[in-house]
């Protein structure tokens, strides 16, 4: 039996290969040439047309034929190879024609493949044979563990050595060893391997393939079996995002008590032992659709389109991810800031049917101008709306507001408004406060950012206190006329707290349009007491108010309103 079994006196690995199943063979025989020779394998499950693998280089086109024979090429067998080949020279024309086989040439089949050359003249033909395969899988622990299955002599070996149990007695012994034990790991398949490191839900294995046909020659299958019990209100809800998400694609969590059973299963042996078990349990599945980006991302503006109100309201949108799943697609995506989030599930049919849902990030710590365009649009939600997704002037799809925005948020896009208003003002950042604003802060926040905007903002009060530096309330008194009348104070700071933060905001003034001086009579008194402290009030009737303004150098005989700003 010259030529068949090969010997690595250093591992003490034996090979046959006439004992390999025929198709298992054939796959490394095909492995080795697509590494060493750069060919690529055709699937021959519809037919291959006369070629195992092929290379189109810049000599030419080579063909690989991959013969599994092991015992000698008797007049059959020629038969066989010599119809493979004339198949080969009329589908192909190929400059090359290799005949790869786990046999060296006789004398007598180097004659008759010497005949094969003088009948096919334009075509150059090679035989890769036992030496060539040999030559090429020496060294290959992977492979020979994928070829020998699990009695390979080389996995024996290992187990014998059982290093992994031995005592550590410094880092470095630990690196090594480690590093060893991951080497020796990537020689259980040739296709896959562990790789072990941290994942987003902690540390973690990592099934990575080691080649990239791997998931095509050595496929892993998973199938889960779950139990979803009728009068569990929880498992029911667990079942509707799992059929969710298979429908449409989507990112769903399956807790340990619904999976009776998951099952890990690899087309070959090899990976199978590196894969364990086929049924295993689990105390938490996470089924995750994979991306298909083509043609993204989607840039375009949400338009909310209002039922009653005369304005609309926008946000630049950017869908930037896509998953399918059986009935359909989702889409993913959110606004410049990142913390509007939307989702939209568009299932299969003619024309297809789509809902769209919008998720808003929690706001503290963000500036307000950042979060102000998503958070108005959420805010100004109200059921009845239409919502458009568009690109510019061309309107992609459209959906119909279910319900108005949930409460708190209106309150909330209020004081965005006002802090957007107060930093713009105040030339420094302000951040969305993490503690809640209290009353009394959010209605001086609201007054402030409208005085600021030259909306008169009306303070909670009819009356108010004015200090008359001493000496100075026969002068005071002298100047202000008996009958009611307008009363504007001069500029001074108003201060409002955020997240304990004290900020004073200048440039502000008092405007009253119709008040009166209450204590006229008490003031003449002090008038005659000179250097006496003295407090002027001034109060009016309920429906003509006291309101804070933005300060101007002349208010003129009767409170000019100042421009809004935009």
């Amino acid at each position: 039996m010259s030529g068949v079994v090969r010997t690595w006196s250093d591992t003490g690995c034996v090979l046959n290969w006439a004992e390999l199943d025929p198709a298992k063979l054939e796959r490394v025989a095909q492995l080795l040439v697509r590494e060493a020779c750069g060919a690529t394998s055709v699937d021959g499950r519809g037919g291959d047309l006369a070629q195992d693998l092929r290379h189109d280089g810049p000599e030419g086109l080579t063909i690989y034929e991959v013969k599994s024979f092991t015992k000698r090429l008797n007049n059959s067998r020629q038969r066989q190879i010599t119809k493979s080949l004339a198949r080969a020279v009329q589908l192909h024309a190929p400059r090359r024609w290799v005949l790869v086989i786990p046999l060296n040439p006789t004398p007598a089949e180097l004659a008759w493949f010497d005949g094969l050359r003088e009948k096919f003249p334009d075509v150059e033909l090679h035989w890769y044979g036992l030496d060539w395969l040999d030559g090429q899988i020496a060294g290959r622990d992977g492979l020979l563990s994928y070829v020998e299955g699990a009695d390979s002599k080389l996995l024996r070996r290992a187990q014998q050595y059982n290093m992994e149990r031995a005592a550590l007695t410094s880092g470095v012994e630990l690196t090594q060893r480690m590093h060893d034990l991951v080497e020796l790991g990537e020689s259980i398949s040739p296709y896959w391997k562990w790789h072990f490191g941290d994942t987003p839900w902690g540390p973690g294995q990592i099934l990575t393939a080691q080649r990239p046909e791997a998931h095509t020659d050595d496929p892993v299958q998973l199938t889960p079996y779950f139990s979803f019990p009728g009068d569990d209100p929880e498992a029911q809800a667990t079942a509707e995002r799992l059929d969710r998400a298979l429908r449409l694609g989507g990112d769903v969590d399956i807790p340990g008590q619904y999976v009776e059973e998951l099952r890990v299963t690899a087309a070959s042996e090899a990976t199978q032992r590196l894969l364990g078990e086929p049924s295993q349990q689990v105390t938490q599945l996470r089924l995750i659709s994979i991306p298909d980006n083509t043609g993204l991302p989607l840039r375009g503006s949400l338009v909310l389109e209002p039922g009653t109100r005369e304005a609309g309201v926008s946000v630049p949108f950017t869908f930037s991810q896509r998953v399918g799943g059986s009935d359909g697609r989702t889409l993913t995506g959110s606004d410049p800031s990142g913390l509007l989030e939307g989702r939209l599930e568009l299932e299969a049919g003619a024309p297809p049917q789509g809902r769209m849902t919008l998720d808003l990030k929690p706001l503290a710590g963000c500036y307000a101008h950042e979060v102000l365009p998503a958070l108005r649009l959420m805010a100004t939600c109200t059921a009845g709306d239409r919502l458009h997704f568009r690109q510019g002037p061309l309107t992609v799809s459209s959906f119909s507001v279910g319900a108005d925005a949930p409460d708190g948020l209106p309150g909330l896009h209020q004081l965005v408004a006002a802090l957007e208003v107060l930093q713009d003002h105040l030339g420094v950042l302000l951040p969305v406060p993490a503690e809640a604003v209290s009353d009394e802060d959010f209605r001086d926040l609201l007054a402030i950012a409208g005085a600021l905007s030259g909306r008169p903002a009306r303070l909670p009060y009819t009356g108010l206190n004015m200090n008359i530096r001493p000496g100075g309330v026969g002068e005071f008194l002298a100047k202000l006329p008996s009958e009611p009348g307008a009363l504007y104070g001069s500029q001074h700071d108003v201060e409002v707290t955020l997240d304990g933060r004290g900020y004073a905001v200048p440039g502000l003034a008092l405007w009253a349009p119709n008040v009166t001086l209450k204590n006229r009579d008490e003031l003449e008194a002090l008038a005659e007491e000179p250097g006496s402290d003295a407090v002027a009030t001034f109060s009016g009737p309920e429906d003509a108010g006291i309101f804070l303004i933005r300060a101007v150098e002349d208010p003129g005989p009767a409170y000019r309103r100042v421009a809004e700003l935009p």
